[in-house]
């Protein structure tokens, strides 16, 4: 099970989530995010972890071209993550500047199926360029994530195309207590949290990035 620890921020935080056997962090640039980091924190992780055995995965939300372009020459990232309202060409131009970083795009749902992610993906297909993970989420009009809203499961576990789409991420209010059941349930690749494993927003706690782990992975 591929695990993703979203919203790290500090060296101190990577290291401890990387050791606890965590496949990739996420660093956050939304500035309205209080898990959002600088490029100057970014870099000190980047240097954390070089020798763990850890992706990193760079989190945006409506930024430019620019913008992301900026931050990927500063840091080394492993993949890149679309949480906003990216469009499918935007995806497409984002894929030619950066052809070798695999793009994971977020999705908020909150409808009974999963119209818009098909209707996303088809015009995905018409420019030229499907994400290579998707990632679902809950739907929250306050906040494009961390909300701690679980994600609904049985329309992703009845909807969700797993043999033609590309490998699903599972998102959405997922702690060491519902974790397994989400796994059984869905059957996704990868999970992802981060409001799930902290005290507060943007501090993790070990104990519960541990269970975490130990709860995906036995799932």
């Amino acid at each position: 099970m591929w695990i993703k620890i979203c919203g790290i921020r500090d060296a101190e935080t990577a290291r401890m989530v990387a050791d606890l056997g965590a496949s990739a962090l996420g660093l956050n640039f939304y500035e309205p995010s209080p898990r959002s980091i600088s490029i100057e924190t970014a870099r000190e992780i980047e240097a954390a972890v070089t020798d763990k055995d850890v992706s990193l995965v760079g989190l945006f939300v409506n930024h430019s071209l620019e913008e992301i372009g900026a931050i990927c020459s500063a840091v080394a990232f492993d993949l890149l993550q679309l949480h906003g309202d990216e469009s499918p060409e935007f995806l497409a131009e984002l894929g030619q500047r950066f052809p070798n970083l695999p793009l994971i795009r977020a999705f908020r749902v909150r409808e009974t199926n999963l119209a818009s992610v098909a209707a996303y993906l088809s015009e995905c297909d018409r420019c030229g360029k499907r994400p290579d993970y998707l990632l679902i989420d809950a739907y929250s009009p306050e906040s494009f994530g961390g909300t701690g809203k679980v994600a609904p499961w049985a329309v992703i576990q009845e909807h969700y195309q797993f043999d033609t789409w590309p490998p699903l991420i599972l998102a959405g209010g997922l702690t060491p207590e519902n974790v397994a059941a989400a796994i059984q349930a869905v059957r996704p690749f990868g999970v992802d949290t981060a409001s799930g494993v902290e005290t507060a927003p943007g501090i993790k706690n070990e104990e519960l990035v541990a269970s975490f782990v130990k709860q995906s992975e036995k799932a």
